[in-house]
């Protein structure tokens, strides 16, 4: 089974969708991203409606196109039925649902732009998962030699799909958190639009979770 990283779709994907024109009343950047990061970790919508950065069907919606981005790199490198997709699906929802993040005070500055700083507790969820998941796969050969007929290659690499999902909810169950740290987030204006910083966004998804992790290749 090849290398496998976990990436960060989900806030990435929903800041960018939900840009705020700088025109009108005077923008509240720190409930502003309070409301992007509920929707994008939480799937909670209540804030980004009352902002009206849209309906809550379209925050909804939002909300799946993010846990979307995961599950399309996911089940382009494993493979599984659609009853695991599901149970993926679940888990990813799962892990982001636990994400522990307080938005502090937003700071303008003299470009009309915002810093808004962030504190948050690293969540230690995959490299756990892939410790269990190394010590469980060694049993499968023996497993796979004592069936009556030898399973091909795709039955083998769905079994081992089974035992990173089963990996991940043991880890899940247990999951811990680093000490509190912070960082911040730039709110920018570009072409009048407040618009997250990408860069800032993909530091604050990489901080919140044991982000990368690969499976190490196994040859059976």
């Amino acid at each position: 089974m090849k290398q496998i990283k976990k990436i960060g779709a989900v806030v990435s994907c929903l800041l960018v969708c939900g840009l705020l024109a700088a025109c009108g009343a005077k923008l509240d950047a720190r409930a502003y991203l309070q409301a992007m990061l509920d929707l994008s970790y939480k799937g909670d919508s209540a804030a980004y409606v009352e902002m009206k950065l849209g309906t809550s069907e379209e925050a909804a919606a939002l909300y799946e196109r993010g846990i979307d981005s995961e599950m399309t790199f996911f089940t382009e490198k494993l493979s599984m039925s659609e009853d695991l997709e599901a149970d993926f699906r679940s888990l990813f929802k799962e892990i982001y649902g636990k994400a522990k993040y307080t938005v502090g005070e937003a700071k303008k500055q003299e470009d009309g732009s915002y810093v808004v700083e962030i504190t948050y507790e690293r969540m230690k969820v995959f490299e756990p998962a892939l410790t269990v998941y190394n010590n469980n796969i060694a049993s499968l050969p023996e497993a796979w030699e004592a069936m009556e007929e030898t399973p091909v290659q795709e039955e083998m690499l769905e079994d081992m799909t089974e035992v990173l999902r089963d990996a991940l909810q043991e880890s899940i169950g247990s999951v811990e958190y680093e000490a509190a740290q912070s960082l911040t987030i730039r709110i920018e204006l570009v072409e009048n639009v407040y618009t997250p910083n990408s860069e800032d966004v993909i530091a604050l998804e990489r901080a919140l979770f044991d982000s990368d992790y690969s499976l190490e290749d196994a040859e059976f």
